[in-house]
């Protein structure tokens, strides 16, 4: 299988569609679908690159500082992560009822309107609402890209090529990332809100890409069965039944948690450690960029062997690997502020690389395709939404005293992260022999027993 974006999909003899069938997922045999599936598999991977190219990365924190205090900062965070915990599941509800496309659609105008309203924001109350835009655009993502993925795959009979695909375009995103990181901190050092202008022209790109895509839909052309948002939660909370996925679904909670933290906290970190040479943030700007540009080449690499990887020493040891690496990143950076922590950090993303396509391989192919994309948001709103108590958290902490310096302040809250990601290692080693259930490591047939 080649890893190019302008890869075609074939058509496979028509005997595959009936293990699609039973989850209701488009076969092969329609070929109006399957043509319009080939066209989703091919502009997939560019609309994947344009919604994560994240200009604004290397720059989002010392823009916030220009504006506001540190506490504020934190209170602007959990706004977004709230902001998403009202909107996930809705948004995976919308998706499963009335399509994939319109969903996506929406994603990506809000993220259009997010990055504009972060160019021209001044004031607490614009970036409360730019931030809420934002939330808006990657709850609609949040996975029903995956799905779309999956299901446009189903639909040409290369339902087997989903979870290889995922690992290449996980890869091919994280270097879109890595580069518009570091034009984002280029650009950062004219001004740090021109990132988020960078930022505009790839949202209107992915406009464009979606509504070049079609829905894959069903082989008979009409919409899933419809069901109220509580059936339809009720059967989401019903596949936890299944050992695999309620140990994955812990897992996705604990790990969005430690990955958001190195995250958030690198660009004062990395400030810190720049021990002021540039006036302004400007020259941290650019580091930060370089930095990130180094992060995702780094994470691209583990990316692309992640199901490998899985494949060689199974599900749970390749995420409990992940969930080590990151509490590791963040204690170091707790622990001091030292120029190979520096170092350190560009690990920052292989946690997120080790576990993206993994994680889906073991899920989607599991949930129904009814139920599917709400399941994904059910997973992404319970770990945002528990990264966002985490933020108020340690916004509510009693201020350090370190003579103004930031780092006595900084050092308490990763030390604190560290702690927990030290207990939630030690539980998740415990139970991870449910993560090796029969089939935990291979896509299962979607209409498997949930007792499996």
């Amino acid at each position: 299988m080649t890893d190019s974006p302008d890869e075609t999909v074939d058509d496979v003899p028509a005997g595959r569609a009936s293990e699609s069938a039973r989850s209701g997922d488009v076969g092969p045999g329609d070929p109006g679908h399957a043509a319009h599936a080939r066209r989703n598999v091919r502009l997939y991977p560019w609309y994947a690159a344009a919604i994560h190219s994240y200009f604004w990365l290397p720059v989002f924190f010392l823009y916030f500082l220009e504006h506001m205090p540190l506490e504020q900062v934190l209170r602007l965070e959990a706004i977004y992560y709230l902001g998403v915990f009202l909107l996930e599941v809705p948004s995976g509800y919308f998706s499963d009822r009335l399509g994939r496309r319109p969903t996506l659609l929406i994603a990506s105008v809000c993220l259009v309107f997010a990055y504009v309203m972060f160019f021209v924001a001044d004031g607490f109350a614009m970036f409360v609402g730019a931030q809420l835009f934002l939330a808006a655009g990657l709850a609609f993502n949040s996975g029903t890209d995956t799905t779309l993925h999956l299901e446009s795959l189903i639909a040409c009979g290369r339902k087997e090529d989903y979870a290889q695909r995922e690992a290449a375009v996980a890869r091919n995103g994280i270097l879109a990332s890595g580069l518009a990181g570091l034009l984002g901190g280029a650009a950062g050092m004219i001004g740090l809100r021109y990132a988020y202008g960078l930022c505009i022209v790839t949202g209107v790109v992915a406009v464009v890409l979606v509504v070049l895509m079609r829905e894959p839909g069903r082989s008979d052309g009409k919409r899933l069965p419809g069901s109220g948002l509580t059936r339809q939660l009720c059967l989401c909370f019903g596949f936890l039944r299944m050992p695999v996925l309620a140990w994955v679904f812990g897992y996705y909670v604990v790990m969005t948690i430690l990955n958001h933290v190195p995250y958030e906290f690198y660009q004062p970190y990395l400030k810190l450690a720049m021990d002021q040479r540039w006036e302004q943030g400007q020259g941290t700007s650019f580091a930060s960029g370089v930095h990130i540009a180094v992060v995702m080449v780094v994470a691209s690499v583990f990316a692309s062997y992640s199901v490998k990887l899985r494949d060689r020493i199974g599900l749970g040891p390749v995420l409990l690997v992940a969930t080590a690496l990151q509490t590791l990143i963040i204690l170091a950076m707790g622990w001091a502020i030292h120029p190979l922590i520096v170092l350190l950090i560009v690990m920052r993303s292989v946690p997120r690389a080790l576990m993206s396509a993994p994680i889906n391989a073991a899920v989607a192919p599991r949930v129904p395709r009814a139920q599917r994309a709400t399941f994904l948001s059910l997973m992404s709103l319970a770990g945002r939404l528990a990264f966002a108590a985490f933020l108020l958290g340690l916004s509510l902490l009693p201020v350090a005293e370190d003579g103004g310096s930031g780092w006595a302040e900084l050092s308490q809250k990763l030390l604190i992260a560290a702690a927990f990601g030290g207990v939630a290692l030690i539980a998740l080693a415990m139970t991870s022999g449910l993560a090796r259930s029969r089939g935990a490591e291979t896509a299962s047939d979607p209409g498997a027993d949930p007792g499996d």
